[in-house]
């Protein structure tokens, strides 16, 4: 098999599936028509394409984020606020840059409802499993708060409450002043139990 270095430089090989990941790219980098143009040549042709969109609360996503110290994204003249409400734009369908079998995830309903991983996995034509569910991948070194402390028991970690271990702080507090980013996850989340404490905060 082809070394990554080798399929970097283009000598690509044949996969049963291929999953890419554009984080923190705008959604209008990545489905614009000069970017469609290049897809092949970049990662090669696909028999068949999905559009992948996971959205995340803004909320334990900005706790994570911040735990991390990694709120850089990559479009010039954006910042991580800006792309969450972009991608919220398009998981309700005011935009449509994706364009290819598209399926949006709600990560927080992911993490806790196995009938819904069941119904992501029929719309991505995949054979239901949650083998991995409790895996730590390490990856980015793990998990924003427990590293890779908690592999084995993922569904263990409280990934709904990351919030609170910044709720006081004036770094965090500033980024979610954008009465947008409350809106869109109203939309999109419901009301999360403990957040409306955040507005006063």
């Amino acid at each position: 098999m082809a070394s990554y270095r080798s399929q970097a430089q283009g000598n690509l090989v044949k996969r049963d599936c291929l999953l890419y990941s554009y984080e923190d790219w705008g959604l209008d980098q990545i489905g614009s028509r000069h970017f469609e143009r290049h897809h092949d040549l970049y990662v090669g042709r696909s028999q068949q394409r999905f559009d992948v969109l996971i959205l995340r609360d803004p909320f334990n996503l900005l706790a994570s984020r911040l735990k991390k110290n990694y709120l850089a994204v990559k479009p010039r003249r954006r910042d991580v606020v800006d792309l969450w409400l972009q991608y919220a734009k398009e998981f309700v369908g005011e935009t449509r840059y994706l364009s290819h079998n598209r399926v949006c995830i709600d990560y927080n309903r992911w993490v806790c409802d196995r009938t819904y991983r069941q119904t992501l996995a029929d719309q991505l034509q995949m054979t239901f499993s949650d083998a991995g569910l409790n895996t730590v991948r390490s990856l980015g070194g793990g998990s924003s708060f427990d590293a890779q402390t908690m592999d084995g028991q993922a569904t263990a970690m409280d990934v709904t409450n990351r919030w609170q271990h910044f709720a006081n702080d004036p770094h965090y507090q500033q980024l979610l002043t954008n009465p947008d980013l409350w809106l869109y996850s109203e939309k999109i989340f419901g009301p999360l139990e403990g957040i409306e404490a955040l507005k006063s905060a």
